[in-house]
């Protein structure tokens, strides 16, 4: 990808950021931080877009699309290969192409009172949808942290920019990387949480505090880290109602990550599903 187009979007972002901490994130503050010029350039090279209408059936049907023109191992060396380059775009596709794999297509429907306006299947909000969504902050979080997405519209991001970059393939370096993440996550302590993983990763990947959050949440999403009753999507969509919160006040890390402790170590047979034997 364009190095300056990458940094054109996150220098955008960044001044949103800083000068409008409450409403950054919006597509009205964050476009005031940017030439005409500098957003043509970084459009253009597919690193910032335009606004869409989209509603939330078409959502669906645009993620059942795209995933169906995507292949697993390709998805599996983005993801391994970003372990030791830290070209950290390519991370999220992996828990990505596995949630939108499992999505079963369908039409927006209503929670139960008095969440009305939450779909009861994905859990988007109609205010997502009945204005135009923008998704260039998703995009920035991709080249930041390497983030993990369980909202459809970042799916639906993710999954329609995998053809857009490069095809990349692992080294011996990275995979050596993902043998030691094996190891550490294998030999941890019955009561660690995540809280406790990310510090014992750090030494094994170049990263920093959100970056590791990331990389073990998607591990969670396909399905290697979880506990006995709260599991990852490999096997099926886990919808909205099913992703529990811990009884605790600041649960910050994703489902279903957020559940697991050392006594789980990792699943082996999802292990072995995306990564083999390596």
């Amino acid at each position: 990808m364009d190095k300056k187009a990458i940094q054109i979007l996150l220098t955008t972002i960044k001044a949103s950021q800083d000068e409008s901490l409450e409403d950054w994130f919006y597509w009205e503050t964050y476009m005031q931080y940017i030439s005409e010029d500098d957003f043509a350039y970084a459009r253009k090279h597919s690193v910032m877009y335009d606004q869409e209408e989209i509603s939330h059936d078409e959502i669906c049907r645009r993620i059942k699309s795209a995933v169906a023109g995507i292949e697993k191992q390709k998805v599996v060396d983005a993801f391994v290969y970003s372990l030791s380059t830290r070209q950290l775009e390519y991370r999220s596709f992996l828990s990505s192409y596995c949630i939108a794999e499992s999505l079963e297509e369908h039409s927006f429907t209503p929670s139960p009172e008095p969440n009305e306006d939450i779909c009861a299947i994905c859990g988007l909000h109609t205010s997502e949808f009945e204005d135009p969504i923008e998704f260039n902050t998703i995009n920035y979080f991709k080249y930041k942290d390497g983030c993990c997405f369980d909202s459809l519209i970042q799916i639906l991001f993710d999954v329609e920019q995998f053809s857009k970059l490069p095809v990349v393939k692992p080294t011996e370096n990275d995979y050596r990387i993902l043998n030691e993440l094996k190891e550490i996550i294998e030999t941890s302590e019955p009561s660690d949480r995540i809280s406790q993983l990310k510090k014992r990763i750090s030494k094994t990947v170049q990263s920093n505090d959100e970056e590791r959050l990331g990389l073990l949440e998607i591990l969670g999403v396909i399905g290697i880290l979880h506990d006995d009753a709260h599991f990852g999507y490999p096997d099926q969509y886990i919808t909205y109602p099913k992703r529990e919160h811990r009884p605790i006040r600041n649960d910050d890390v994703g489902y279903p990550a957020r559940w697991w402790q050392g006594k789980f170590g990792i699943d082996d047979q999802k292990w072995k599903y995306w990564f083999g034997n390596n």
